[in-house]
């Protein structure tokens, strides 16, 4: 991988690294094929220079570019929908489609595991209660790969991770509102019926293991037994069950809904290691780490000498220690010129917030956030 300046650049190059405007947006993805109508485009914004290598195999380009694609994702959350409403016009489980949706994210992330913490970068907010599942479905099974879980395993849980917050359909009106922001007595007493709700449409299908329906009935249980709807404590609660609600919580903290900003990964991330040995098994939160973002690709952060960067990679090894693009100096005013570092270079230097942090993200706002979210409140 070589950077060259982009009069050095020819068509039929092809890119080793994805060129990210400031903004976030993926302009070039990596292993794409320069064209000339290419380099005209970046030389009218202002690109003086590329990282250039030897093209990938095509499975490995197809693999990256489907993970990311915006269409793909879409019709994976249009898959989720037709799932849900299956139960709803009582056709009970279209289980062929939700094994073949399962079976597809398994080999996605199967074949390039580097994409696993790149997930933010394709998240949607629109269509959030089928994204949630989509969403915890993609981050349940990239920890069971990491647990080393087979096939059969990956696809229960996969399944189960799907299906989750199935029993949600047999909510009343007002509390099937995927934002309710005040919940009466009753209302939250129904809320947490929704286990039962899910083991009742479940059990109707016999062709889903007992695996599968108990993982989606325990999602709510905690490692020190505070959970619902049973109490179950510890390896009382299924394995799957406990990674799914790990992946659950996260995926709500970090969504943000009309009433409260997203929370930023890494306090998330903090969240869930403060979580660990009491709400979460803290063998399982480890494995889940290794595959979170901590700082998103494309994402501005501000590093410890006052300058901003844009993320440019994160390795599975370096989570905390990406390569960073240099886009403002000390004093606030914009970099023109490339100034790429990396942090695992470069100990001296290291993130310390994100630029685009919202106000009033206190720790007293965490450690809420924390009793809220742990204790399996509705949001």
């Amino acid at each position: 991988m070589n950077r060259i300046t982009l009069d050095e650049i020819q068509p039929g190059m092809y890119l080793s690294r994805p060129l990210i405007a400031a903004d976030g947006t993926v302009l070039l993805h990596e292993g794409i094929e320069m064209k000339e109508r290419y380099i005209r485009y970046l030389r009218n914004i202002g690109i003086t220079s590329l990282f250039v290598g030897e093209p990938k195999t095509e499975d490995a380009i197809e693999a990256r570019e489907d993970f990311y694609d915006p269409k793909y994702r879409q019709e994976a959350v249009d898959a989720a929908r037709e799932v849900v409403n299956h139960f709803r016009v009582g056709k009970g489980i279209n289980l062929s489609r939700v094994k073949h949706l399962v079976s597809d994210l398994i080999n996605k992330l199967g074949q390039n595991p580097e994409n696993m913490i790149h997930l933010l970068d394709i998240r949607r907010k629109e269509d959030y209660m089928f994204s949630h599942a989509i969403n915890t479905c993609i981050l349940s099974v990239m920890t069971g790969l990491s647990m080393g879980y087979d096939s059969n395993q990956l696809d229960e849980l996969g399944l189960a991770a799907l299906l989750h917050d199935v029993g949600k359909i047999k909510f009343s009106r007002h509390l099937a509102l995927q934002f309710p922001n005040y919940l009466t007595r009753n209302e939250r007493e129904e809320y947490r019926r929704h286990s039962f709700y899910s083991l009742e449409i479940l059990r109707e299908n016999h062709n889903l293991s007992v695996n599968v329906v108990n993982a989606c009935f325990q999602h709510h249980e905690r490692w020190n037994g505070s959970g619902y709807p049973m109490g179950l404590k510890g390896d009382a609660i299924s394995e799957y069950a406990q990674i799914i609600g790990i992946a659950d919580v996260y995926d709500r903290l970090i969504a943000g809904v009309p009433y409260r900003l997203p929370t930023p990964v890494y306090y998330a991330v903090a969240i869930l290691n403060k979580a660990a040995g009491e709400y979460f098994n803290p063998a399982i939160v480890d494995k889940f780490n290794q595959n979170v973002a901590i700082y998103p690709m494309g994402k501005i952060v501000r590093l410890n000498n006052r300058q901003s960067g844009l993320i440019l990679g994160v390795g599975i090894h370096n989570k905390t220690t990406p390569i960073v693009r240099i886009i403002s100096s000390q004093d606030g005013n914009h970099i023109n010129q490339l100034v790429e570092l990396d942090l695992m270079k470069n100990p001296e230097l290291f993130i310390v917030d994100f630029e685009e942090l919202y106000s009033g993200y206190t720790q007293a706002y965490v450690d809420r956030a924390h009793i809220y979210h742990t204790k399996g409140q509705h949001v």
